[in-house]
């Protein structure tokens, strides 16, 4: 019995391999996402941290010196909470469009994968028919050999 062979099986090989660099991608950049979030958390919660230590400061005695300090400390967790978050709007753009890009490669892998399973449907059909056709002359020729 002859063995199912899909001519486009290494195009069918190529474009998983192509899915899979994608959603390697799509994992990597969403990981990326996740901790500069969680980076900008932790920025947020030390501006909350350096107010409340400075709110304290104020009520007492405290040095001027110290004070300016403090705010010079907070201006600069402004802009780190800032640029994090241009990050994430950038890496939340960039995410979408990866998105897009293993949506497209995964409908095209799906393409082939259904094309395949269409020959080998086809294959076997026509195997099932060959056989059959054999037995039909093996029927055949006995019976016409018996009488």
């Amino acid at each position: 019995m002859k063995k199912f062979q899909f001519r486009l099986e290494t195009l069918l090989q190529h474009r998983r391999n192509i899915e899979e660099k994608e959603r390697t991608k799509f994992s990597r950049i969403r990981a990326e996402l996740l901790a500069e979030v969680a980076h900008k958390e932790a920025l947020c919660a030390k501006q909350a941290e350096t107010r409340a230590e400075l709110a304290h400061k104020e009520s007492g005695v405290c040095d001027s010196q110290e004070i300016l300090w403090f705010y010079r400390y907070l201006d600069r967790l402004a802009r780190q909470v800032e640029k994090s978050a241009e990050r994430i709007t950038l890496l939340e753009k960039e995410l979408e469009a990866q998105k897009q890009i293993m949506i497209r490669t995964s409908r095209d892998k799906k393409m082939i994968e259904n094309l395949r399973g269409k020959k080998e449907k086809e294959f076997f059909v026509g195997m099932e028919r060959e056989e059959q056709k054999s037995i039909d002359e093996i029927v055949v020729t006995r019976f016409s050999t018996r009488h």
